[in-house]
């Protein structure tokens, strides 16, 4: 999951370079990885629920 979440911000960073007319996506494209970064973080500290699935 991180890897996904690293290429997510690779690719808003690239088409914040390429295309900056696609800034509100790039912008998506990022909170969308700190969304998930922050679901898994906390998942993985409350409840141990994420440890059976990445074992």
């Amino acid at each position: 999951m991180e890897f996904l979440e690293l290429l997510m911000v690779l690719i808003a960073l690239i088409l914040i370079i390429k295309k900056p007319e696609k800034e509100k996506l790039a912008f998506g494209l990022v909170v969308a990885s700190w969304a998930i970064m922050i679901v898994l973080y906390v998942g993985h500290k409350s409840s141990g629920l994420l440890t059976t699935i990445n074992p």
